[in-house]
């Protein structure tokens, strides 16, 4: 997952990378990336979570030479994307990296197998060569039936598919998705889903995958979490171990049985909070029962409540900690615009600190939880403040 140097097994590293935007009216600059630290392994199936505006977008912008860092190294099969020339980017753009888009991207006015054609005719190949080369990938994600049918004629889920062919047209090893399911309904996303998997595992294609569906999040090998502009990193059988303790506690609160509770994770309602959201009708749909729907969103919110008191809570615990306040004062004092790097003793990670950080997110290390010895970031900070 993580690494501190690219090795021959990764696919992808990036080194610190951070990207800045100017803010409008001269305000100050935009961190939409602090200090990303991640390393992809060759064939691997990632999933790219955060909130909206986390940086995950921009993250598969920079890997897809479609944006640059501000700052940092980014690593793809062994070469360094800034020591490239613009037409060296554009063969990379068209032959290493494959894209697929929330919006689908298809040109309304031509067949599905005529999207797909028109992904390889910088290949130079002669026409019919073009024309059974796209017909064999609309048959390998299942649209075989569908080669003549123009985008509007197609379901969301079968222009996502049509999508995902032309993204292999000229069979690149890495395949970045952005929200690849966030406009599809829950079937046609488990279709897009197991499509994606099983591309993965037949042809060993890289896949890094922005998606808010914990759905898809499950049939990753790992997520990557942004969170401030910082990568977090949990395996697959991390989250599989999460899942099992999550079932089990939504089970006992909620009292519902097990096949109910496979309805709500089928559906992406796999958290207190996101049920307690839920829009009653909606969800009496899913369970096929309104009056089951309207008692599990009162015990949802229920649950939420007391899960965010307890999180208030500890938070207060932290704030009055003497050392952490003093730790807050002299990241105020740090110049804005300067982030310093704490290496973690036990992983050798690298934190970023700066003038955003705030003591009690500094207490353990985002990448194997160790505990972070205040003290230690306090002197570095008293030394840059001299």
């Amino acid at each position: 997952m993580t690494s501190s140097m690219p090795s021959s097994t990764h696919a992808i590293s990036l080194q610190h990378v951070k990207r800045m935007f100017d803010a409008k009216g001269g305000g100050q600059p935009v961190r939409a990336l602090r200090d990303i630290v991640l390393s992809v392994a060759k064939g691997t199936m990632v999933a790219i979570k955060g909130d909206s505006g986390s940086g995950k977008t921009t993250l598969l912008q920079i890997i897809g030479a479609l944006d640059s860092p501000t700052w940092g190294t980014v690593v793809v099969n062994g070469k360094d994307l800034a020591e490239m020339t613009n037409s060296e980017l554009t063969q990379y753009r068209a032959n290493t990296i494959g894209f697929v888009f929330q919006s689908y991207s298809l040109i309304p006015t031509l067949s599905a197998v005529e999207n797909v054609e028109l992904a390889l005719e910088a290949k130079n190949l002669p026409v019919m060569e073009r024309r059974a080369r796209a017909c064999d990938l609309l048959k390998l994600v299942g649209m075989g039936d569908r080669l003549n049918h123009k985008p509007a004629k197609l379901s969301g889920g079968e222009q996502q598919r049509v999508a995902i062919a032309r993204a292999l047209a000229n069979d690149p090893p890495i395949i970045l998705a952005d929200e690849p399911t966030g406009n599809l309904d829950t079937k046609s996303s488990k279709v897009v889903v197991k499509l994606l998997r099983r591309l993965n595992r037949e042809s060993r294609k890289t896949m890094l995958i922005v998606t808010h569906s914990e759905e898809v999040a499950r049939a990753c090998d790992y997520v990557v979490t942004i969170k401030d502009g910082v990568a977090f990193s949990k395996l697959r059988e991390e989250m599989e171990e999460e899942e099992r303790n999550l079932r089990s506690t939504m089970r006992e609160t909620l009292k519902v049985s097990g096949k109910v509770l496979s309805k709500l994770f089928d559906a992406d309602y796999c958290s207190f909070s996101t049920i307690a959201d839920a829009d009653e009708s909606e969800l009496g749909y899913v369970l096929g029962d309104r009056g089951l729907a309207r008692k599990i969103i009162a015990a949802a919110k229920t649950a939420a409540e007391k899960a965010s008191d307890e999180v208030t809570s500890d938070d207060d615990e932290d704030v009055e900690s003497p050392e952490q306040v003093n730790l807050n004062e002299l990241l105020e004092k740090l110049d804005m615009g300067i982030t310093l790097p704490v290496e973690c003793e036990s992983c050798g990670a690298t934190l970023a600190v700066s003038r955003d950080s705030k003591a009690e997110g500094l207490r353990f290390c985002s990448y194997c939880g160790s505990r972070i010895s205040v003290d230690r970031v306090a002197d570095l900070l008293a030394e840059a403040l001299k």
